[in-house]
């Protein structure tokens, strides 16, 4: 495990690197921030894939989620059930990550952005079918901004299960007491 700095420690560090409050406090960031630098640049990219991009935030979300379930990630996971929420998508959307085949909620291009995901897990490339409904659904800069999602998260997975970061304050754990089998 990385220990967690201590808040105002973290805070201090992040400012360094002009990590913002919300962000150098969440306990992702609080053990990433021994690296002060390469938790600046992986901020970066995550409020570009998150606030400064075009791609809708309910495929994002679809794709971070289902990284997060098939990585057994339970910081990730968790805490993207709570933006999912914040997002208005319903339990049924957030919940059917688990078996998106039998999801009612999806669409075709909704299952096509679980099965990239799934895809570039298993194989770190996608299979012509996806891309092929991929392009039909995104513009050419949505298509690179899914698959830089998918990368990145699948990174931060790994970090977060190997680093052991506890889920912050507040945030449940895997709904309906239900990890991954």
């Amino acid at each position: 495990m990385i220990p967690l700095l201590p808040v105002e420690e973290a805070i201090r560090r992040g400012k360094e690197v002009g990590l913002d409050d919300r962000f150098a406090t969440l306990n992702a960031f609080r053990a990433m921030l021994h690296s002060s630098r390469a938790a600046g640049a992986v901020a970066e990219l995550l409020q570009t894939l998150m606030f400064h991009n075009t791609l809708n935030a309910r495929a994002r979300e679809l794709v971070i989620l289902r990284n997060g379930w098939r990585t057994g990630s339970e910081y990730e996971f968790c805490q993207h059930v709570r933006v999912a929420h914040d997002l208005k998508m319903t339990d049924e959307e957030i919940l059917g990550i688990r078996d998106p085949n039998n999801c009612r909620a999806y669409n075709e291009v909704d299952r096509a952005v679980i099965r990239m995901a799934d895809e570039l897990l298993d194989d770190s490339q996608v299979s012509a079918d996806t891309w092929g409904l991929l392009q039909q659904a995104f513009p050419d800069g949505e298509l690179v901004e899914l698959l830089l999602v998918a990368g990145f998260w699948r990174m931060i997975a790994g970090y977060l299960k190997t680093a052991k970061v506890p889920l912050d304050a507040g945030v449940p754990s895997w709904p309906e007491g239900k990890a991954p089998g």
